[in-house]
């Protein structure tokens, strides 16, 4: 890590944040890395760097344009946040907490919920093997719930950019021109990396560093996401070098079975929340492409100000 210090009466440090961290400078200074092990930059290479800036009034004008989109950037990715934390809140207290049920039994109506949703709670507990539950709900296995299956190979030789995610255990990695598994569908690590769990929306390629939900028998996805999301994987290790999951060791897991009316529901309200929160990374996206495309054409002079201010204002 290295401190820069730009002479102010030059340079407006915002623009110089956007140079440096443009794909272009990112190209320009991966040339000059000094070949050992540890990517590094030399301060002489550092110092040396020749910057193409305009005068100091315009450095500013164009940071204030690309600041413009970073702002909606990190707005959506805040909206993005609240989206799921709604979605995980909603799952922790209608299967985790058991809020309707409690409400019921001290008979006020559950908070933020219709008449008939409320009806498929029960009002009172019944001790099973997994401690006190809704009355008459019943329990059985982790397969009961779900089919984990292993992803499939795909050599990156024989990977050809496309429309469909590639998902590793570490997340997506890429993009192919095939599927293998349609959307939506929830993915975790197999192998590599425990303990990540991803829901995928849209038609996907597991990659065989993964296991992926091929059956959600008495689940939906946004349900089988929270609920893989809370388990422990790390603990079911079967690896030793490599983090390794086998999937028989979680197929005969005890989980409790909730009316499949009442996964739907939850389904219902918890799609909705997920498919805002892609549009809106979609769009995050888009305006990191803009972002990135803007500076050195403004810088270059080859886009003018006014038309970069309407092209950020047209896609806010």
């Amino acid at each position: 890590m290295v401190l820069i210090r730009p002479d102010s009466s030059k340079v407006d440090h915002a623009f110089l944040k956007y140079w440096l961290n443009s794909p272009q400078i990112h190209g320009h200074i991966h040339g000059f890395r000094d070949g050992t092990v540890s990517e590094r930059l030399n301060l002489p290479v550092i110092r040396g760097l020749a910057i193409a800036f305009p005068s100091k009034a315009v450095q500013r004008e164009i940071a204030e344009v690309l600041t413009s989109l970073d702002d909606r950037i990190t707005l959506l990715r805040e909206t993005n946040a609240t989206l799921e934390a709604i979605a995980q809140a909603l799952f922790k207290s209608w299967f985790v907490d058991f809020d309707p049920v409690r409400a019921r039994m001290e008979s006020r109506a559950p908070e933020g919920m219709d008449d008939a949703t409320a009806a498929l709670f029960p009002d009172s507990f019944e001790e099973s093997e997994l401690g006190w539950v809704p009355r008459r709900w019943p329990t059985g296995k982790l397969q009961d719930l779900l089919v984990l299956q292993r992803g499939f190979d795909l050599p990156a030789s024989s990977r050809t950019e496309g429309a469909y995610p590639l998902i590793a255990a570490s997340g997506p990695n890429g993009t192919h021109d095939v599927a293998m598994a349609s959307g939506p569908g929830v993915v975790t690590g197999r192998s590599g990396v425990l303990g990540k769990v991803f829901l995928v929306l849209e038609d996907y390629w597991p990659l065989n560093t993964t296991l992926w939900v091929k059956e959600f028998k008495h689940s939906t996805p946004c349900y089988a996401f929270e609920l893989l999301k809370r388990l422990d994987f790390a603990s079911f290790n079967a690896g030793s070098a490599v983090p390794t999951l086998n999937r028989n060791h979680i197929h005969g897991l005890p989980y409790l079975l909730p009316p499949k009316e009442l996964l739907l529901g939850y389904e219902a309200v918890a799609m909705t929340l997920h498919r805002r929160a892609l549009e809106n990374s979609r769009q995050a996206q888009t305006l990191a492409t803009l972002r990135d495309t803007l500076l050195p054409r403004l810088i270059s002079g080859q886009l003018r100000l006014p038309d970069a201010e309407a092209m950020v204002e047209a896609s806010v």
